[in-house]
């Protein structure tokens, strides 16, 4: 029965779920208040006659809180829900981010709300909209994660520039809060958009109810090392790739390129992760998918050792997009390599832990350059280190071996490679 109703179910609802989510995670986390941070800083700083630094705590902070809520989140989307759980989570974020216009200038309270919100919205995240996408597809299950993606990235683009705009005419307070109902409402068509697919959901609730264990992908060691690897996969490229972002423009600053042409090198690091999540969904089909995390991250590491040697415009340029193009590929293998080694029996658990690695390396890497920097006057050991996180990730990811043979997952009727269902 659950077959036939499959075949005969319109294919506007796989339009549907890509579209969902790649607005939901377009107006999300990462598009409102991440990739807007740097923007509301100028403006924070005269206020409050802090530091860059200071200021700039509210990134570290939000995500640190979302790495440390991300398996909670997933443990709940196996519960009651993913679109449940996402749009409660947009309503919470929404409210957090608003109140950020009634900041005083207290830094712990500054830190700490910058904290919630990271926790918040977590679900409104790559985490929440990309946990639905699995239920769907299979064998086009790269190039859906990709197309949704495309919609993070015109978020992170298009979002800076709005809130520069709003902080201009209606100062930096009411434009959180005008970026909060843009959000509010963003994700409000989001949920309407959505949909799970039956069966998904209950059998979770029935296994959970039976105390019966239903997993077949092996022993509980076995699941555990798959869920380390990609875990320490996520961590070791997250800490490598997005150490860079905050940083490039003052590095090839120092390396002689213009400030203007380092704005335009940073701008293409987002073209870089635009195209990178596009392709890697498009090969991930096709080709295993560590053998592409591999072929990605070894960009990445040519884009770090290029910009060691810069010494003219163009060559910071390539090494900007190589670097882009490995930080937009791991954003659509979690997902994927989830689905893929573990299956859909608590895949928001998984996912929520994996993802966490993923945010981890968020807070690390940034920190960890930015104090080098202060105390060494350079970021040649962060450069040095950074190819080789790399190639770690790509041994982590590497071990994870073959796909599972098809009918070996629970709660899983396909393989990650298996013949689609949509």
């Amino acid at each position: 029965m659950e077959i036939t109703e499959d075949a005969s179910r319109s294919k506007s609802i796989y339009v549907r779920n890509v579209a969902g989510a790649a607005l939901g995670m377009a107006v999300g986390f990462a598009a409102i208040f991440i990739a807007t941070n740097g923007v509301f800083i100028p403006s924070v700083v005269r206020e409050f006659h802090w530091g860059r630094a200071q200021a700039s705590q509210s990134y570290s902070a939000s995500m640190l809180g979302l790495a440390l809520v991300s398996p909670l989140v997933g443990v709940l989307m196996d519960r009651f829900g993913v679109r449940k759980v996402v749009f409660l989570s947009a309503i919470v974020f929404t409210i957090a981010m608003a109140c950020m216009a009634f900041q005083t200038g207290n830094a712990a309270s500054w830190v700490a709300l910058s904290l919630v919100i990271g926790m918040a919205g977590a679900a409104t995240s790559v985490l929440g909209y990309l946990a639905i996408l699995p239920q769907w597809f299979d064998r086009r299950l790269g190039l859906a994660i990709g197309i949704a993606m495309v919609g993070l990235g015109i978020g992170t683009v298009t979002m800076p520039a709005l809130s520069a705009y709003l902080i201009t005419h209606i100062g930096w307070r009411h434009a959180y809060q005008a970026l909060a109902a843009i959000s509010l409402s963003g994700a409000l068509i989001a949920f309407l958009l959505l949909r799970e697919k039956p069966g998904v959901k209950r059998t979770f609730r029935r296994h959970a109810k039976s105390g019966g264990s239903v997993t077949r992908v092996g022993p509980v060691r076995r699941r555990g090392l798959k869920v380390f690897l990609i875990f320490a996969g996520a961590l070791c490229a997250s800490t490598a790739v997005l150490s860079l972002v905050p940083h490039l423009p003052a590095f090839l600053i120092d390396r002689g390129v213009s400030a203007t042409d380092a704005a335009r090198c940073a701008s293409l690091v987002g073209l870089g992760i635009l195209t990178g999540r596009l392709s890697t969904g498009l090969l991930i089909d096709r080709i295993h998918a560590p053998l592409v995390a591999c072929l990605y991250f070894a960009s990445g590491a040519i884009g770090f050792m290029l910009l060691r040697q810069v010494e003219s415009y163009e060559g910071a340029l390539l090494a900007s997009i190589l670097v882009g193009l490995a930080i937009g590929a791991e954003g659509d293998l979690l997902s994927y390599l989830t689905r893929a080694y573990l299956g859909m029996e608590k895949f928001g658990l998984f996912y929520g832990i994996v993802f966490s690695g993923y945010s981890l390396g968020a807070v690390f890497g940034p920190l960890a350059t930015g104090h080098y920097f202060d105390v060494t006057r350079s970021y040649v050991l962060p450069m040095q280190i950074a190819p080789f996180l790399l190639l770690a990730s790509c041994l982590f990811l590497l071990g994870l071996g073959r796909y599972p043979k098809p009918g070996t997952l629970a709660n899983d009727s396909l393989s990650g490679v298996a013949v689609a269902s949509e």
